[in-house]
């Protein structure tokens, strides 16, 4: 964590007329500056992960969130007090931070009278995936008064969304804090592309997610995060090479043949699985052998080569995904001098966390 600048007082001048108490800072640069105890309330206008932009009275001191990435960005910022109700999931996943906030209930069709019962205006919920639907949206506003805010705090508009946040946080804590985690997040993967520049070969790898289905393949093509993720370090999609429609969604379905036949043709060089959180790193391994049943998965190439990765989902997306960057390095060989182990350690002592894992990436088949 950065070292926050120290402020000397050089004068208060306190007015009496108007009740308005102003103190005049000097910082350690020498630079003058001026504070008031509460910014004066203003509309502003911030862009939300679809790109629709919505107009806030900041600042916002209350929020609710169905959103348990957004919970986790609050923590980081520093403002987790401002976290006045939250989903029953995130409460329970972040019980140790938000023990003492008000349980909305379901994240996809929370209570519109526990949401005002804690006073907030504003909920924060996913765009896309774990979402509210617009039509819980729109009783929440017609019947409460209440806007949500739709920003998803990861993926491709994670730090976009951080950032919109900060304009209605109005906090210069949080902002100094969030320069803090963007260097760090942006200091890890600069570093992973730099050294996977060294990489050579072009390997072809299959990312699979095994909560999508337990019964067939599901996996992230190249429109999705993870698939350009993995692109940007190394490597290809192995979905690339087979002809099939893969459509207009980040995730596909291609038959078992085309993956096995891709396996023994050497097309397979790599599989990522990404787990689930409260599964084990083997229960995640036998969702891909089951999604590939009645074929043996112990006869393919790929998996006879101890080539196939579980990583945890939780450092697959959202505020930690940076560390994901580094397991995936390490799973193709390439050092980047870096220990995801301790990036988690690190993490949690820095913002205050308190995440254990089962495991963070485990390779099978195992020993």
């Amino acid at each position: 964590m950065a070292i926050k600048p120290i402020y000397a007082i050089l004068a208060a001048v306190i007015v009496i007329a108007g009740a308005t108490t102003a103190i005049v800072l000097i910082n350690n640069n020498g630079e003058e500056k001026d504070s008031d105890s509460t910014p004066e309330p203003r509309d502003v206008v911030i862009k939300n992960s679809l790109g629709e932009d919505i107009t806030v009275k900041a600042p916002v001191t209350s929020f609710c969130t169905v959103n348990t990435n957004a919970a986790e960005f609050f923590k980081i910022l520093g403002v987790e007090d401002r976290i006045v109700g939250a989903d029953s999931s995130s409460a329970k996943t972040l019980e140790y931070i938000y023990k003492d906030v008000v349980d909305i209930g379901d994240y996809k069709n929370p209570s519109g009278e526990k949401i005002v019962s804690t006073g907030a205006k504003y909920v924060i919920s996913q765009s896309s995936s774990r979402s509210l639907s617009a039509a819980t949206e729109q009783a929440l506003k017609d019947n409460y008064g209440i806007t949500v805010l739709r920003m998803d705090f990861y993926g491709e508009t994670m730090m976009q969304d951080v950032q919109e946040l900060l304009k209605i946080l109005i906090s210069e804590e949080a902002e100094d804090e969030f320069k803090d985690y963007k260097e760090t997040y942006d200091g890890v993967i600069e570093t992973v592309k730099t050294k996977s520049k060294t990489a050579t070969g072009d390997p072809a790898f299959l990312m699979f997610f095994t909560s999508m289905s337990a019964t067939e393949g599901t996996y992230y093509n190249d429109k999705s995060e993870l698939g350009k993720i993995v692109t940007s370090i190394h490597g290809h999609n192995a979905l690339n090479d087979i002809d099939f429609n893969q459509g207009k969604t980040v995730s596909s379905k291609p038959s078992k043949e085309s993956i096995i036949d891709l396996d023994q043709n050497n097309g397979i060089d790599i599989v990522f699985i990404r787990g689930v959180d409260g599964k084990t790193a083997a229960q995640a391994f036998a969702v891909f052998e089951n999604s590939l049943k009645p074929y043996d998965t112990d006869t393919m190439k790929v998996v006879s080569a101890k080539n196939v990765y579980v990583i945890h989902t939780d450092i697959m997306s959202g505020p930690r995904d940076f560390i994901g960057y580094v397991c995936i390095a390490e799973a193709y060989g390439i050092d980047t001098g870096l220990d995801y182990e301790k990036l988690v350690s690190d993490f949690n002592k820095d913002y205050g966390f308190e995440i254990e894992y089962d495991f963070i990436m485990t390779q099978f088949p195992t020993a």
